[in-house]
């Protein structure tokens, strides 16, 4: 995507939250408002013709938008290309009593490989929890297919999505929005965000004189 970003003409985040359901769903066409553009973008170009840019609410009621700046050339093919990436957020309150000394909540992470597994010990895990109540090797998080699936690897207090405990050993999908435990409701805990990005990238002799950059895309 580094590569990619160099190149980008348009650039399309999407942040998908989906209401609190066991089914994701993502926001039609038809749902998308159109108020004035709050969002700062900066546009160099001796061919650009126009910038739009579209504001629209996400699924749930809190504030949050989705940008699109997209723009228009006189010449020059171009291509979109488009990645789903997945985002754990901390949702645990961060509580460090129930261990017994003072342990810092973990961060957020991004799963950027196809395969990850998320445990205790560093030696044997990609994502690492430092948490007294998560396993070595707690579970394992693949994408497939556009999907996020979990697998609990046998672990002494257990992997749960949204309170219901897994089963070891078998991959079960995670909608986005939904709440996954590794073990601790307090530390680990975290709140599953699918993100699609897409990139417009014009042709070389299109690209030479034409340049789009998003400057921010902060809401209030």
């Amino acid at each position: 995507m580094e590569a990619a970003a160099a190149t980008t003409s348009s650039l399309v985040l999407f942040s998908t939250t989906p209401r609190r359901s066991p089914i994701s769903s993502f926001a039609s066409p038809s749902l998308l408002l159109r108020p004035p553009c709050n969002y700062s973008c900066s546009v160099s170009s001796a061919k650009q013709q126009h910038l739009v840019c579209l504001a629209g609410p996400w699924l749930n009621s809190k504030k949050s938008r989705v940008l699109r700046c997209s723009s228009s050339l006189a010449d020059g093919a171009s291509t979109v290309r488009s990645s789903v990436r997945w985002v754990l957020d901390p949702a645990g309150d961060g509580d460090w009593r129930h261990i017994g000394y003072k342990v810092a909540r973990p961060g957020a992470f991004e799963i950027a490989s196809d395969a990850v597994t998320v445990g205790r010990v560093a030696d044997k895990a990609d994502i690492v929890l430092p948490v007294a109540t998560v396993s070595g090797t707690h579970a394992r998080l693949e994408k497939k297919d556009g999907r996020l699936f979990v697998t609990d690897l046998d672990s002494t207090n257990g992997t749960y999505i949204n309170e219901r405990r897994l089963n070891p050993g078998f991959p079960i999908p995670i909608d986005p929005g939904s709440l996954i435990i590794f073990g601790d409701i307090h530390l680990a805990m975290f709140r599953v965000r699918k993100m699609i990005v897409e990139a417009t990238s014009e042709t070389d002799a299109a690209r030479e004189e034409t340049k789009t950059e998003v400057v921010s895309a902060a809401t209030s």
